[in-house]
């Protein structure tokens, strides 16, 4: 799996995970539970397969160490930024926006980090297997 082939996947399943666990952080009745998920999908899905993915890409072929930490503050760093910007757009919505962009960017370089794991330990499984026969 390539880097972008990664990048996608974690944003697919930030997506989707993140449908379900950004509307507990907002007041809602029990009917509405999964209409404010989708309200907050509308807007963040698309920001995140554009600007998640391209400034993630971008952080990761950049990055000088492979520092885990150094590279979630810089992802951490513009979705704040992102969503400084979005919150000029709407009124009252810095706490949100924010609260949001860190579940999202959280969910995401989670994902991402474990995937980028799993593909390594993987490589490192084939060389051994076919390097000892």
């Amino acid at each position: 799996m390539n880097m972008l082939s990664r990048k996608l996947f974690a944003a697919c399943l930030t997506s989707i995970i993140g449908y379900f666990i950004v509307p507990v952080f907002f007041n809602y009745t029990s009917d509405s539970y999964f209409i404010i998920g989708l309200a907050v999908s509308t807007i963040t899905v698309p920001i995140l397969f554009v600007v998640g993915v391209l400034l993630s890409l971008a952080i990761e072929s950049t990055s000088l160490s492979n520092n885990i930490g150094l590279s979630y503050l810089k992802l951490l760093g513009s979705a704040i930024l992102c969503a400084l910007i979005f919150s000029l757009t709407t009124s009252g919505g810095l706490v949100t926006a924010l609260l949001v962009s860190f579940v999202y960017t959280t969910i995401f370089f989670i994902i991402d980090s474990l995937s980028r794991y799993f593909e390594k330990s993987k490589q490192i499984e084939k060389k051994n297997l076919t390097g000892s026969g």
